[in-house]
Formats: C-alpha cells, sequence, structure tokens
C-alpha cells in the first residue's frame, strides 16, 4: 500500500511541468522564484516528461483548441511552455495572436509557484490561512451569521450525522447541494431535489456521468445514506459538505444555477486595509452556457462558437441590471468579502465567491490558490478599453 501511494505520488510529480518558462523577453530560459539546487534533476525529469512523454501518452494534450490555432503559437505556449489548449483558446477570443503579448500572461500552471513565491515574507508564507480556507466548514464557521448558509459536515470515518431541520424542507423545495469539504473548481458539485419522479441530480458545474447511479425510489435520503450516494457517484471517498440550494436575489434576472459573484481580495502588507482587486459575475445562460461578466458591464469573448441570440438576449438582460436596481446585491458581496479577508490569519490574496441573495450575501468558498487565467482576461479586458484596442 505504501509503495503504491509513492508510486502514485511520482507520476503526479512528473506529470506537473516545471516551473521553467522559455523564450519569453529577451531571455531564453528562466525559472520562477527560487528553489534548492537538489531540484535541479527532479525539473529537468519533469521536463523532459512534459516535452517527450506526455505529449504522447498524456490525455490533455489531445484536446486541440477550438477553432484551430496557429501550430507556431501552439508549439511554444502548449509543448515549449505549459499552457494549457484551452488557455490559448481563452486568450485568442480575447484578441491575443502572437508569442509576445502571451508570453507575458501566467500559465495556469505556474500559479501554485507564483503564490507561493509572493507570500515568502508573509507570516508562516500565510500556512495557516491556507489550511483555514481548505477546509470549507472552517470558513463558514468563522462567517457571520448574517452571510452563512446552513451547512453539515459529512465526513466518512463519522459513527452517524444528525438530520439537520432545514434538511428535509430544503430537500423537497429547491434542493441540497453536497460538494468535497476541500478543493475548489467545481469538482464534485451536486444537487439533489425530491420531485413527483424521484430524487432528481444534477451536476452544477460538471455534467455528471451518464453511468451515475439513480437514486432507489425507495430509499430515504437521509443525510447519511444521501452522503453514500454523492460517494458512488462522484467515485470519492472524501470528506464532503452539504448545504440548503441558494438563491440569488428576485431583484436580479432568473439563472439556473445561481449566479456566483467572484471577489479577489488583496492586503499590501499584514495589518494594511483589505481591497476589493477585481470582480465579476459568473452567469448560467441557455444551452450550458457560461458568461462572465465584470462589474463594468463588460464580457469576455467567449472560445469557439459566439453566443446564440437568445444568449446575448440574456446576457444584455445582466448587463442592464448591474446598473440597476439588482446593483446593491452585487456590492454587498464586495463588501462582505473585504470583512472576511480581516477574519483570516494573515494572507496576501483570496478568492470569494457568493451568492448575491437577499436580504444579505451567502458565501460559499473561499480559496487562497485560486486559478489566474480569468482575473487576467479582464485585466487584458480592462486595458485594451483604456487604449482602444478591438477585440476579435
Amino acid at each position: 500500500m505504501a509503495m503504491a501511494s509513492i508510486v502514485s505520488r511520482l507520476r503526479r510529480c512528473l506529470n506537473t511541468p516545471p516551473p521553467w518558462r522559455w523564450l519569453v523577453g529577451a531571455r531564453l530560459w528562466q525559472r520562477v522564484g527560487v528553489a534548492p539546487l537538489w531540484r535541479l534533476p527532479l525539473e529537468c525529469s519533469q521536463q523532459l516528461h512534459w516535452w517527450f512523454i506526455r505529449p504522447v501518452f498524456g490525455r490533455c494534450q489531445r484536446s486541440k483548441p477550438r477553432p484551430p490555432l496557429p501550430l507556431g503559437l501552439r508549439l511554444r505556449a502548449c509543448w515549449l511552455n505549459s499552457y494549457q489548449p484551452r488557455e490559448l483558446a481563452w486568450w485568442w477570443a480575447a484578441g491575443i495572436r502572437n508569442w509576445e503579448e502571451l508570453s507575458s500572461k501566467t500559465p495556469e500552471s505556474l500559479v501554485g509557484q507564483l503564490h507561493r513565491q509572493r507570500r515568502q515574507l508573509w507570516p508562516e508564507q500565510c500556512h495557516s490561512a491556507l489550511e483555514l480556507l481548505g477546509d470549507k466548514s472552517a470558513v463558514l464557521a468563522l462567517t457571520p451569521p448574517a452571510w452563512r448558509p446552513a451547512f453539515l459536515k459529512l465526513e466518512p470515518h463519522a459513527l452517524s450525522h444528525t438530520t439537520p431541520d432545514w434538511w428535509w424542507d430544503s430537500l423537497h423545495r429547491d434542493g441540497v447541494v453536497l460538494k468535497p469539504l476541500q478543493g475548489h473548481a467545481g469538482r464534485g458539485v451536486v444537487r439533489f431535489r425530491w420531485c413527483e419522479q424521484g430524487l432528481h441530480q444534477q451536476g452544477l458545474f460538471r455534467q455528471l456521468s451518464e453511468a451515475a447511479p439513480i437514486w432507489p425510489a425507495a430509499l430515504a435520503a437521509d443525510p447519511e445514506a444521501l452522503y453514500r450516494h454523492w460517494q458512488h457517484t462522484t467515485g470519492t471517498r472524501e470528506a464532503a459538505l452539504a448545504s440548503p440550494y441558494l438563491n440569488h436575489s428576485p431583484l436580479l434576472p432568473e439563472a439556473s444555477p445561481s449566479v456566483v459573484v467572484r471577489v479577489l481580495t488583496q492586503q499590501a502588507e499584514p495589518g494594511s486595509s483589505v481591497q476589493a482587486a477585481l470582480a465579476w459575475l459568473e452567469i448560467p445562460l441557455t444551452d450550458g452556457a457560461v458568461a462572465f461578466l465584470g462589474l463594468d458591464g463588460e464580457a469576455l469573448s467567449k472560445p469557439g462558437e459566439p453566443f446564440t441570440a437568445e444568449q446575448r438576449q440574456d446576457l444584455q438582460h445582466w448587463q442592464e441590471q448591474l446598473k440597476g436596481r439588482g446593483r446593491p446585491a452585487i456590492q454587498a458581496c464586495l463588501e462582505a468579502a473585504r470583512a472576511m479577508h480581516g477574519r483570516l490569519p494573515p494572507i496576501d490574496q483570496v478568492a470569494w465567491d457568493w451568492i448575491p441573495a437577499e436580504p444579505e450575501p451567502l458565501l460559499l468558498e473561499g480559496n487562497g490558490g485560486f486559478g489566474l487565467l480569468v482575473s487576467q482576461l479582464f485585466q487584458h479586458l480592462q486595458k485594451s478599453s483604456i487604449t482602444g484596442e478591438s477585440r476579435c
């Protein structure tokens, strides 16, 4: 068992590209951050694996961005460096057409290294805050009651899980959501709701497999049973967080699932004031599309096929509400995010996900190891708007 764990860790390590960058600016090679000399053989192995093994056997490299992009740009970005094809597609949609421009943007594979490098001079390198943020139930326990939804922590080794007062009513109304206690990126988030045909299950951020098991109609959906079913459905044995499905404010346009407001908060140094550096809305549209809408009403261009007429109409409705009566519900998420950052142990930057509910916003989670793709895209969009550049 120990040997299998070691082999698994080694495989994950080799599948991770090193924090190296090639042909950026006038430099042939550079490393992001500093590291002891003993890491050099490991990182050389990672680089050789990325260049010569992963293109042949790795599933991720087989996916190609749509529309097809220039081979030279793809080779520099996705093979020589460690951009993913989907990142390249997003940057192409944003108007980035050459390596000189793209190389100034950070690939998602280097985000963790950048976060660690930036936190070197912070107390404990922000370890206490990151440990807290890694447990969604601990973050909610720290949250003031006005911003905290009801929740239940479900663990695989617990002797029993009591049924909270809100459980059955939520299950028969808007549903109950189960998601991993740790982690992010929408992995394993499932909404369960009781309807006339039985228990309906819906993957909120990723589609469930067609082979996902169906809930037996005669079985009561108490927390313990539903937790075991969630584990079987998602193929995981980890702990989960259960909470009622949260609806956004009725002053905002309808959407299913509810719209999420992401707020990036930051501090320049420990003890300084907390600022909301950036915020946007993640809006579900028809046919499974998602729009990323800035608070200025500007939306990110969509890779591949453009929005349909119906999707553009829905997006326009949201843009109008950002300037109308729905604005206070969005603004309240920024104020709450700043306050929550101040309740954490020292940390430089946090990404918060909120439901803009009434009468107060409700917190979903906070993340200290967040990705930078969407935030960089919005920064590029803002810069392009200022300089008057056009987007293709």
